[in-house]
């Protein structure tokens, strides 16, 4: 049989999350490169990050129960609906961004040198709309 991607993440946490809530829909899904960007988090854009993948013949279940959950929105630390800044909507995507600025790039140098994990990444939220 053969499986289609039907998302990427760039943490193992995030995949977790989304695979066990299709587990629990009664999907069968898999996780493929996670230990590599687990081991080493600045390759994930090299190799796509994690990838979840499910079998052909559940793809159209899988997806409705993926938008069913990309449609919940983002709750800060107090419980309120956190919204874009620009556009005012809910529909916010979570990513780490390694590079964003200078001290990212001093990050990446010292990591290659050194052959350690990245030293900053910064968390935040991106409008999909």
């Amino acid at each position: 049989m053969e499986l289609i991607t039907l998302e990427t993440f760039d943490n193992a946490v995030e995949a977790h999350l989304l695979k066990s809530k299709l587990e629990s829909e009664g999907i069968q899904v898999f996780l493929f490169d996670e230990n590599t960007v687990t081991l080493n988090p600045m390759i994930s854009e090299a190799i796509g990050g994690i990838k979840l993948k499910a079998f052909h013949n559940s793809f159209t279940s899988a997806v409705k129960v993926l938008n069913k959950y990309n449609d919940s929105p983002i709750l800060n630390e107090e419980g309120e609906v956190l919204k874009c800044s620009h556009c005012g909507s809910h529909r916010l995507v979570s990513e780490t961004s390694y590079f964003e600025n200078g001290k990212g790039l001093l990050a990446m140098f010292i990591s290659l040198i050194l052959m350690v994990f990245p030293i900053y990444a910064k968390r935040g939220h991106r409008c999909i709309e």
